[in-house]
């Protein structure tokens, strides 16, 4: 029979080992709570599984799929700091795409509050879910050469990574970024990997060649993703030659493009106007 001082000791024990899974700071200083399983099916989407990774089948889910034809299509990454988030984020967003006849896809990628993974894990997700749709282009009525990457926070660092680790012939059309985390190494312990895992998947450090044309919407504001990681990523790849803008927004922070209220300085909502200014971009190339 275990005393009175061992009973004690034990439930100090495991009290401290509760409280350390709830509330010990993990990747983005934010604790696993609550995060629930992505779902299997989205409505008015077509839902396959591209890759079965730890355990469960990770899957695509695609609006506005053509049986013919050949057109463009954009690739979501939901954000949450590689460790939790929502197939849901872009959702919306991937409505208007279809609308505006592109083909338009929302991958689910392993995190680390429902699978126990890191960001290189992700990345793995990412480029998998990329190879997947280029694959799966006629089937889709994609057009290869004209496939768009787009993303959000840690999504945006996805699609940016995705792009640069691409091999020769298969980089996407473009890139259209949100908040992008495009220097790992700028965010200090709040990304759990070794100074070389981070050089290896971090976009400020891989090679600039592969970078499609690239637009970016940031808040200047931003405490999680500093906007001088994305000016000095902007200047590099203009400096390489290649095109980048960049779309400063004042007195603004993280995630601040998934504002709906209208902001009376630009008439619109950040929402609206990031979104409108993602297909100028985009047909300012011919990719509509």
């Amino acid at each position: 029979m275990i005393s009175n001082l061992n009973s004690r000791g034990l439930l100090i024990a495991i009290v401290a080992l509760v409280m350390a899974c709830f509330v010990t700071p993990v990747a983005w200083g934010q604790a696993c709570l609550s995060v629930p399983a992505q779902p299997a099916n989205l409505p008015g989407a077509q839902s396959y599984t591209y890759k079965n990774a730890s355990g469960r089948d990770l899957r695509i889910h695609v609006f506005g799929a053509q049986v013919q034809g050949s057109h463009p299509a954009i690739l979501f990454f939901f954000g949450g700091g590689w460790q939790r988030g929502t197939l849901a984020q872009f959702t919306d967003q991937a409505a208007v795409a279809a609308g505006k006849g592109y083909v338009a896809a929302l991958a689910d990628y392993r995190v680390l509050c429902r699978d126990g993974t890191s960001p290189v894990d992700a990345l793995a997700d990412a480029e998998a879910a990329y190879a997947w749709l280029r694959q799966q282009a006629p089937r889709l009525g994609i057009d290869p050469k004209r496939i768009v990457l787009s993303g959000g926070s840690a999504g945006g660092h996805l699609a940016a990574a995705t792009a640069l680790l691409a091999p020769q012939g298969e980089v996407p059309a473009a890139l259209v970024l949100f908040n992008p985390a495009l220097d790992l190494g700028a965010l200090g312990d709040l990304v759990k990997l070794a100074p070389a895992q981070v050089a290896a998947i971090s976009p400020s450090a891989l090679p600039i060649g592969n970078l499609p044309p690239t637009v970016i919407f940031h808040g200047v504001a931003d405490k999680l993703v500093p906007i001088a990681t994305i000016r000095a990523f902007c200047a590099r790849a203009t400096a390489a030659g290649r095109q980048c803008e960049l779309h400063e927004y004042e007195g603004q922070g993280h995630g601040f493009f998934n504002s709906r209220g209208v902001e009376p300085a630009l008439g619109t909502s950040y929402y609206e106007d990031t979104l409108s200014r993602s297909f100028r971009f985009l047909a300012s190339l011919g990719i509509d």
